[in-house]
């Protein structure tokens, strides 16, 4: 009986669990492709207190810091260039109307593919507060593939972005790229994508990490279990007992595997 113990606890570690992250839509819509590219609109940031090129650093770095060091998630994000884009992205709304909570994506903003970042002056986009720092909507999705999405960054007088330290710069850039990513908000402060920006907050949490993995899976399969020889003691009768708790073991190991497939996270409204 003791020898099977183990087996129980292995068992335990597989069962499915309760997540709080959600997601930004409905239908768990994601990038298709492995590479994600940020872009920065090619026009002043002037009440933010920095440049187009310092903007696109930093984005490349909080992407390299935060979303890039998940081994779980496929998808990387790298640094794309500035761009030259029309005067709505530095202007105009977002939501071209809102209603119920949901938004009527304005397309004079929409996003050819991959992410943009634009500093935007329009408060109406930031609930008319400069304590709003920036608002992040796949604008361009087709199915459950996004295949653009617009990030704005409050370029309005006596924002509160500029006093930030550069590493709380970091994570503001980084949480909003998740939402670009079709991550929605935690309810558990220890996260990055809890709805309030928090300086002491320097790495992703769990949340976070199982958000971008379900979203971006790595696949690994697990159809089948290596082996390994196994030599008993003379009149033991081991290899019999030995055989029989891995053969248990691989079986409850692939029944978990599929249940953790099926487990659903609440998703965002």
């Amino acid at each position: 009986m003791e020898r099977l113990i183990p087996l129980f606890l292995l068992a335990l570690s597989f069962l499915p669990r309760v997540h709080a992250f959600t997601l930004n839509n409905t239908v768990s819509a994601a990038f298709d492709q492995d590479e994600v590219k940020i872009n920065v609109a090619a026009h002043s940031c002037s009440n933010l207190g920095i440049t187009n090129d310092e903007l696109l650093s930093l984005a490349e770095e909080a992407g390299a810091k935060y979303w890039n060091k998940v081994p779980t998630s496929r998808v990387r994000l790298v640094r794309g260039q500035v761009i030259d884009v029309s005067t709505d992205f530095q202007t105009g709304l977002v939501c071209s109307s809102q209603a119920g909570g949901s938004c009527e994506i304005n397309p004079a903003l929409s996003v050819a593919n991959d992410i943009t970042i634009s500093c935007n002056t329009n408060l109406t986009n930031f609930s008319n507060s400069n304590s709003v720092l920036g608002v992040t909507v796949p604008n361009n999705v087709s199915g459950r593939t996004i295949t653009g999405a617009l990030f704005l960054l409050n370029d309005n007088v006596n924002n509160s972005f500029r006093t930030k330290s550069n590493s709380e710069k970091m994570a503001i850039v980084a949480h909003e790229l998740g939402h670009a990513l079709g991550l929605g908000h935690s309810s558990l402060d220890k996260n990055l994508m809890y709805f309030q920006s928090l300086e002491s907050r320097q790495a992703l949490g769990s949340d976070d990490v199982d958000g971008i993995t379900y979203l971006y899976p790595v696949e690994q399969p697990t159809g089948g279990c290596g082996t390994v020889a196994y030599i008993d003691p003379p009149q033991s009768g081991g290899p019999f007992i030995a055989t029989l708790l891995f053969a248990l073991s691989c079986a409850l190991l692939v029944g978990f595997s599929r249940n953790e497939k099926k487990s659903v996270p609440s998703l965002s409204k």
